[in-house]
């Protein structure tokens, strides 16, 4: 007879303020904000529980919360010392499980089917990993926990149950459970979703359990079945968590400018970090594109930018960075830039067919600086295009993963005017 399904659901509370109060004793029980930038255009990645407490929620700008609250304390995002604490986190949960899928830095999946003989039995793991971290990571960092049959359960408990606490969803409660909650309050189903399912009657997540699960395909296709299922219990996704990773439908970086500048030196240092970093993360997979996305945000108003198709396809930092110049160089003209994003789409398994350099040559030169970086630290070696940039332009940051997935490249949602679609680029 085959093992009661146990999954659980972590999240921990606050993550990114909760760290810094952990690192800094005298930023505890006071309202923080962490800022992607120490500017007032700079948005708060995270805020505090005592910072939401007033209002102050992920997402405001630094200057729409002094707004709001003028005595609170902004720092600016640290990524490396939240990566040194999830790496402790994740230590003590794979002692529980083999089966573990990091959903994002602050979040994981942990299949407890075998380690668990009942549901109270993962609720007493639950709790020991929370004395774990308490202990072994910090006594100010709280953490949530859904445990359930289904994966989309397990994050719905997480998601709905008070800060810093356990809750057990199955068959004998879920009707209760979603009594009365609206729709928005489950995991993949965002205002658009909520007011189509409206023209169903259904406005609560109980209702959406009730209904004929052919009306709700009927109305938005294969994805209706799915919302059905999830709510019911009835998990989807493969027995095992750790499936192979998704090829990312595109791959990108972007940054606020900290200063007012003119300077197109300064402009292509930056642009040159974000194009490194992202040829970098397209190596790391061991991918190439076919498709580059620029865009830049101008301090007299307005955002645009471009994606383009390729003959030939790019790995290289320097490539990403040549092409996305010649695009934004022309974007920018005689106005003052703000910000950049830069990233590259149709991305496909590496092959080695039609790059822009000699391959070999182009492979021993890129090979040689991933595996110094690795070892030594990023920008260890570098293009000297980034030689005169120093390191609080454009920083290291962490990417924040996303619950609903979707097919359209990242840089349609960035791109606001101005876009145009499938220019073929050539090489000049």
């Amino acid at each position: 007879m085959p093992a009661k399904r146990i999954i659980m659901h972590l999240d921990m509370n606050s993550y990114f303020a909760s760290v810094e109060q952990q690192a800094n004793p005298t930023l505890r029980g006071k309202p923080l904000g962490v800022v992607a930038t120490m500017t007032p255009h700079g948005c708060i990645l995270a805020s505090s529980k005592e910072a939401k407490a007033v209002g102050i929620k992920t997402g405001c700008r630094a200057d729409e919360a002094k707004f709001l609250y003028p005595d609170i304390i902004l720092v600016e995002v640290d990524p490396s010392k939240y990566r040194s604490t999830t790496e402790k986190i994740f230590s003590i949960i794979r002692q529980y499980s083999d089966d573990i899928e990091p959903y994002s830095i602050d979040e994981a999946f942990i299949n407890l089917t075998g380690y668990a003989q009942s549901f109270n039995d993962a609720v007493r793991i639950g709790r020991e990993i929370k004395r774990e971290i308490f202990g072994e990571a910090g006594e100010w960092l709280t953490n949530s926990m859904g445990i359930a049959p289904t994966r989309w359960l397990a994050k719905f408990g997480s998601d709905t149950c008070e800060k810093g606490g356990i809750v057990v969803l199955d068959h004998s409660n879920l009707s209760a459970y979603l009594k009365g909650r609206d729709l928005t309050e489950a995991w993949g189903i965002a205002d658009r979703t909520a007011a189509r399912l409206h023209l169903l009657g259904i406005r609560t997540l109980d209702e959406l359990m009730m209904c004929e699960p052919h009306a709700l395909k009927r109305l938005l296709g294969i994805r209706g079945h799915e919302l059905w299922a999830n709510v019911n219990g009835i998990e989807l996704a493969p027995a095992r968590l750790a499936t192979p990773v998704e090829q990312p439908k595109s791959i990108g970086h972007s940054h606020v400018l900290r200063t007012r500048t003119t300077d197109r030196r300064f402009y292509q240092s930056v642009l040159m970090r974000l194009a490194e970093r992202t040829g970098r993360d397209v190596r790391t997979r061991g991918l190439e594109a076919q498709g580059l996305f620029v865009s830049v945000g101008l301090r007299e108003g307005g955002y645009y930018g471009k994606n383009v198709t390729l003959s030939r396809s790019l790995t290289g930092g320097d490539e990403i960075f040549r092409l996305g110049w010649r695009i934004l160089e022309r974007l920018i003209g005689s106005y003052t830039a703000q910000s950049f994003a830069i990233g590259v789409f149709r991305l496909r398994t590496l092959s080695h067919q039609g790059c822009f350099w000699a391959q070999p040559r182009k492979d021993a030169v890129y090979a040689a600086m991933d595996v110094l970086n690795d070892r030594f630290g990023e920008e260890t070696v570098h293009w000297g295009t980034l030689h005169r940039l120093a390191p609080v332009h454009a920083p290291d940051r962490i990417g924040f993963r996303k619950t609903v997935s979707t097919s359209t490249p990242r840089s349609d949602l960035m791109l606001k005017t101005g876009t145009e679609q499938d220019l073929v680029l050539q090489d000049e």
